[in-house]
């Protein structure tokens, strides 16, 4: 149980902290360099431990299988980033060629294959470049709707730094719109980890024949959570053995408690099992780099000509996450063309303008 609770109270406290920070450096790192041909190179850094270091491929630090197709390099401490210890690199023709085969766990499928879309204008002039990276909702995961909490543009400004809603407002009005926001989120997100728990021991119930309560313990979830609300302990929504005495008490029985007591293991596996906590506990640093010079992105860290994104699975909670990015390069060669055909326009000219002189002279 207590190992178990600290499972519960690690998944808090790193979901709260991705909502109120966000410049923090990820676990895992993603880089794609585009080049004017439209190659692409996509280089991924991650920390391997001692065993994927030695070669034992099962311990795997990325989210997705690795094939032959990745060149795998050991990083040292004088590498440019010192946090991650391992990278894989490949470059492709074309940008879905890096999920075209790509196999992984269905729970972290959104962040490790998104949608990437490339696309090249040519304007005679300039070279417009469109890259687009859409990494998929995963609102079917959640046990409770953000919607029961907060509207769309809540939504989209709290989980994915969207303020076209709130444009022209105070920085005073802002704050406490946040404010407000904040206490949603909380409210929300705890509400989420008690169906959890409720749900791991309705489900362990259910694996006794002759249990009294499988049919009553649905109507009993609300009030139970209720009284957590007014007892002000929401933080006790992560301790199972808590909501069994709560159980208990409603029943008057103690059966609950007396239950966890016997198998808080396998009742706590259960209830982990209700979170999508591989998924959280994951996020990406990703990194582009475009070619030619900016026109706009959305991407709220940029130098030069990389842009910077944190992009973690809250993110994709309210709505699809885009990253977008647009450049553009200047075709040297259609300014040598139109510089020749200007010259030769004005050798032309000339030359029809001297022929015209000698005709009138001969009248």
């Amino acid at each position: 149980m207590k190992k178990s609770n600290k499972t519960f109270k690690t998944i808090i406290a790193t979901i709260l902290m991705f909502s109120m920070i966000s410049c923090i450096s990820g676990n895992y790192m993603v880089t794609t360099k585009i080049d004017g041909d439209g190659a692409f190179l996509r280089e991924i850094y991650a920390k391997g431990d001692s065993a994927f270091l030695s070669g034992d491929m099962s311990h795997n630090p990325y989210m997705f299988n690795l094939d032959s197709n990745w060149r795998v390099t050991l990083l040292d401490t004088a590498d440019k980033y010192a946090e991650y210890n391992v990278k894989i690199s490949k470059t492709v023709g074309a940008v879905d060629e890096f999920v075209v085969v790509l196999k992984c766990d269905e729970d972290v499928r959104p962040l490790a294959a998104p949608v990437e879309t490339f696309e090249k204008r040519f304007r005679w002039f300039y070279s417009y470049y469109t890259f687009k990276t859409v990494y998929p909702c995963i609102s079917e995961k959640i046990l409770v709707a953000i919607d029961e909490y907060m509207n769309k543009d809540e939504q989209k400004l709290w989980f994915q730094g969207d303020i076209s809603a709130y444009a022209g407002m105070t920085g005073m009005g802002l704050k406490d719109r946040l404010d407000d926001m904040e206490e949603k989120f909380v409210e929300w997100f705890f509400r989420n980890v008690y169906e959890a728990c409720f749900n791991g021991i309705m489900a362990f119930e259910k694996l006794s024949a002759d249990s009294p309560y499988v049919a009553l313990l649905p109507a009993a979830k609300d009030i139970v959570f209720q009284i957590l609300v007014e007892k002000n302990v929401k933080k006790d929504v992560t301790d199972i053995n808590y909501i069994s005495t709560l159980l208990d008490t409603y029943f008057n029985t103690t059966h609950f408690s007396d239950s966890y007591k016997k198998n808080a293991q396998k009742i706590n596996k259960m209830c982990e099992e209700y979170l999508p906590e591989n998924l959280f506990s994951k996020r990406i640093e990703y990194k582009l780099i475009v070619p030619g010079k900016l026109v706009n992105a959305n991407a709220p860290s940029i130098s030069g000509d990389t842009l910077t994104w944190k992009v973690m699975a809250i993110n994709l909670i309210p709505d699809d996450y885009e990253l977008t990015a647009t450049s553009r390069s200047v075709n040297i060669w259609a300014f040598v063309v139109v510089f020749f055909l200007i010259v030769l326009s004005v050798y032309c000219l000339r030359k029809l303008k001297t022929k015209r002189v000698r005709i009138t002279k001969l009248w």
